[in-house]
This record gives structure tokens, C-alpha cells and sequence, in this order.
């Protein structure tokens, strides 16, 4: 019977240690936790399994933290501390869409106020509120002024969370969100308002009562803004 728990990954790399082993690395069968990182490889540990030692990988893209810690039982993001310090990494990265390991919490492609946490490799969308930025250094979001490379936008320098409007659109307009601007439109059959700068029910004193949908007018070149160093390209389907 396999009494090992501390991993949901019941296959171990290796059971037994050798002499040369034996040299340098615990025994966790002589622990008091019964599990003890590997000598060389932060991402590996040992496990003590029927009386005998057993060597584990934590999941891809975390690192052996001790029993009872990190974000798995027992494994945890490599940059909450010095867990590699002195060691090395056992395996390399696998990659899926939007991550750069199968475990971790990466930057968004396109947005500084996005980023992805990924869960043996699916990822998913997170935002930071509150007019901070995702801080790729400190793998949370943060305060702008300690987020290189993604400064506010000129669009937004009057009010950081208000709304602007683009060009001679009686439909869309700018809505800044932190600093930074997301193209939105108008519900149907209502026109954005200049002076009140929100939507309204026409008419105004710029645009009339629509009778189909409003097009977007290429006020900007090719539909693209450039955010963050970054492009990004607006469609319909952008909030």
C-alpha cells in the first residue's frame, strides 16, 4: 500500500538512496516531517513512503517550500523566498498559452493592468482595481510609479478615471480606468455627450438621434493605441 500524501503526484523519480547519496542528503525517513527538500535541486524533494525514501518533482514552475506550506502541500512560487539559494532547477519550463511555466502568475501580453495566474497550464485573466499596475518584479499588482515601462496615458491626465471623447464619434468614447484609456460605446440609440461626458439620449448639440448603429470612425490610425510600449489592437468585442 503507498501511504504517500504529501504530493498529489503518486510516481517518484527514485526510491532509495544510494551510498553517495546518503553522503550528502537527509534521510526523510529520519525526520521528524517525514519529507526533506533534495541536496541539489529545489524542485525536487524526498519523501519518506513505507519506511523508505522517495524523490518527488514539485508541479512545473514551483519549487519544494516544506510540509504544510506554499500554494500545493508542500510547494510553492519560487520568487516568495530563497528557496533555490544555492541549488539548482531540476526542469525546465512547459509552456501553454499564456504561460510561461504549467504554475505561476506571468504579465499580460497587451495590458499593464492584466495578468495571468495559471494553474497546471490554464490560465486565467486577472485585473488590478484601484488605478494599480500588475508588476511583473514583484508578481502583484502595484502602485504605477514602481512599474517600469507602463506609464499613464496623456488621454487620461485630466482625470485618471473619467471619460473622453474620441474625436467626432457620437458613439464611442475613451473611459479611463487608473490612467489608462479602454474604448467603450454607447447602449444603442444612445450618443456620448461631450460637455456631461457620459451617454445620453440624443440630441445633442454635436449628434443626432441614431437610426442605425453608429460606425467607428478610424478617428484613430488603423484602430490601434499604443499603451504600456505596447500595441493594442481595440475591436467591437473590447468593453
Amino acid at each position: 500500500m503507498n501511504n504517500h500524501t504529501f504530493q498529489p503526484n503518486p510516481y517518484p523519480r527514485e526510491r532509495g538512496l544510494s551510498a553517495a547519496q546518503r553522503q550528502d542528503q537527509d534521510d526523510p525517513c529520519k525526520t521528524k516531517s517525514k519529507v526533506v527538500g533534495d541536496v541539489t535541486y529545489c524542485d525536487r524533494y524526498w519523501e519518506c513512503v513505507n519506511n523508505q525514501p522517495e524523490l518527488y518533482d514539485c508541479p512545473n514552475g514551483l519549487v519544494f517550500a516544506g510540509k504544510h506550506r506554499g500554494v500545493t502541500e508542500g510547494c510553492d512560487y519560487p520568487w516568495r523566498s530563497d528557496y533555490c539559494e544555492g541549488k539548482q532547477l531540476a526542469n525546465g519550463p512547459i509552456s501553454t498559452e499564456h504561460c510561461d511555466w504549467l504554475y505561476g502568475i506571468f504579465g499580460h501580453e497587451t495590458s499593464c493592468t492584466r495578468y495571468w495566474t495559471c494553474w497546471n497550464g490554464t490560465a486565467t485573466e486577472q485585473l488590478c482595481i484601484g488605478g494599480l499596475l500588475y508588476n511583473e518584479n514583484a508578481h502583484s499588482c502595484d502602485w504605477p510609479e514602481n512599474v517600469d515601462g507602463c506609464q499613464k496615458h496623456p488621454l487620461c491626465n485630466d482625470d485618471a478615471n473619467g471619460n473622453v471623447p474620441l474625436g467626432k464619434s457620437c458613439n464611442r468614447y475613451w473611459q479611463c480606468q487608473g490612467g489608462y484609456p479602454r474604448l467603450q460605446r454607447c447602449p444603442a440609440m444612445l450618443v456620448f455627450d461631450r460637455r456631461s461626458l457620459r451617454c445620453v439620449v440624443p440630441p445633442t448639440e454635436d449628434c443626432d438621434v441614431p437610426t442605425t448603429p453608429l460606425p467607428f470612425e478610424g478617428d484613430l490610425e488603423q484602430g490601434k493605441v499604443c499603451l504600456c510600449n505596447r500595441v493594442t489592437q481595440w475591436t467591437d468585442a473590447d468593453p
